[in-house]
């Protein structure tokens, strides 16, 4: 049984690799990030670096918040509501035995993540949020599950068309696993893809490039697997100065701070105005 009370068998996934896939993807995704961190620190260990032990606790006290609330949030909430939408006002049905509905959709998902994560790094109330994944100051494993448990509760809003056109909501899942380990990939701080590589797909280097607080670096860079939105809407830049991480503004460096992000300033600078129309303001501002 998977998430929601629904099963693969919608399409007749039964039984299948996919269906096995589906299934196991949280724990097959939990492995990839237990072993990346592993591997990661033991590499540190070994050169006699700094394995930066308070940031990875901090990390994982994110990563298990963003879990924690994604479980709940997710279950009684967003899966509900997209299985309601499916069942309810889906416009067609999709086929998913067919691989190019999983290509179209895949596009699809790549494109509408872009513009997401384009708008988080504009917005200041998403921004407060987003803010906690680019905080850490090297990048790797453990910065990859610096997760803002904020995110769990309104970027599945981003996700309703799924349904909405026919998608089952548990099929979903495959991509979002496949996403996310293809995530510990590009947060890997040495790791070189061929160049004919790097123009399909964001690579290690283009995502280094994102984490970066250099000036020619910010608000760069915004794919989540595929690096041509990029280059087609002109927010591509290639590595070229030595990327310095972190954030430009105040640093997150407690727990208690990469748990509660930016809303703290931003809970203050509202407190300050005096109307809707000056807290909107605020809110939508450029961090």
């Amino acid at each position: 049984m998977a998430a929601g009370g629904r099963t693969a068998d919608d399409g007749g996934m039964s039984g299948s690799l996919l269906d096995w896939y589906i299934r196991h993807a949280a724990a097959l995704v939990a492995l990839c990030f237990v072993l990346a961190i592993v591997v990661e620190k033991t590499r540190t260990f070994r050169r006699g670096d700094d394995l930066g032990l308070a940031a990875t606790r901090r990390s994982l006290v994110s990563a298990l918040t963003f879990l924690a609330v994604k479980a709940i949030a997710g279950k009684a909430i967003f899966i509900a509501l997209s299985t309601y939408v499916y069942d309810n006002f889906r416009v067609t049905t999709l086929d998913v035995g067919n691989p190019l509905i999983w290509v179209g959709v895949f596009l699809v998902r790549d494109l509408v993540y872009y513009g997401e994560h384009r708008v988080e790094h504009r917005v200041r109330a998403l921004w407060a949020s987003h803010m906690i994944h680019h905080s850490p100051e090297t990048i790797g494993a453990t910065t990859a599950i610096r997760l803002p448990w904020m995110e769990a509760l309104y970027k599945p809003w981003f996700s309703l068309w799924m349904p909405l056109i026919g998608f089952d909501p548990v099929l979903s899942i495959a991509l979002d696993a496949f996403a996310a380990i293809v995530s510990i990939w590009q947060h890997s701080p040495n790791a070189t893809a061929p160049r004919s590589v790097g123009w399909l797909v964001v690579t290690p280097s283009a995502h280094r490039v994102h984490h970066g607080s250099n000036t020619e670096y910010l608000d760069k860079n915004f794919g989540a697997v595929l690096v041509v939105w990029d280059r087609l809407f002109g927010t591509y830049e290639d590595e070229i100065a030595r990327v310095r991480f972190g954030i430009t503004s105040t640093k997150l460096d407690s727990t208690r701070e990469v748990l509660t992000g930016g809303y703290p300033a931003l809970r203050a600078d509202l407190r300050q105005c005096r109307s809707l129309r000056a807290k909107a303001l605020v809110l939508t501002a450029a961090p």
